[in-house]
């Protein structure tokens, strides 16, 4: 019994090699089976799991705990600066900015989801130079969207003013580009 036991595990090791099993913890194999899941790619709950937890603490929380005074305090420590205790804002500024760079990788790669495409349009709305040249190149192109050069041409209108380089005379290379309806349309429009 116990050769036939160890005869079926020695037979497992060899079937399935010990880097497969790779994870420490079980916080890594759950890790390794969603990156599996998902050919590789970590969704943002995962990879935020680590993060201190008073990035999910609200301003209101933090302006009910300002009214104590250092000297309700043991020992009178100096008060704590409790908006800014793990650095949220830096915390928050780098999450903001690899989703950005997340968002840029998804247009290349013509892989543009709803999520990206809020985040194009809010950074638009917000009059980012950068996000406004991305999103008329998406509608001259089609990416993520279905084309339409006469909101193309206004968002690269909007580029120039933005201090877009190229931005105008890529609005010109879409008007030279567009039929005579869509240039009635765009007329109409203004």
């Amino acid at each position: 019994m116990k050769r036939s036991i160890a005869l079926t595990i020695m037979a497992l090791t060899c079937l399935f090699p010990a880097c497969a099993f790779s994870a420490s913890s079980l916080d890594e194999l759950y890790r390794d089976i969603i990156r599996s899941d998902n050919q590789g790619y970590l969704p943002l709950f995962v990879k935020n799991r680590t993060v201190p937890g008073d990035i999910l603490i609200n301003e209101e929380s933090i302006s009910s705990l300002k009214h104590l005074e250092p000297a309700t305090l043991k020992n009178n420590h100096p008060p704590v600066n409790l908006s800014n205790t793990y650095g949220k804002d830096s915390v928050l500024a780098k999450a903001k900015q690899q989703q950005w760079l997340k968002t840029i990788a998804a247009v290349k790669s013509n892989q543009v989801t709803p999520l990206e495409l809020n985040d194009i349009t809010s950074r638009v709305e917000a009059n980012d130079p950068k996000a406004t040249e991305i999103l008329a190149w998406m509608y001259t192109k089609g990416v993520g969207v279905n084309a339409n050069f006469i909101t193309a041409f206004n968002l690269y209108k909007k580029a120039a003013l933005l201090n877009v380089a190229n931005a105008e005379k890529n609005a010109l290379i879409i008007y030279k580009s567009m039929n005579e309806e869509q240039r009635r349309q765009l007329k109409n429009s203004n």
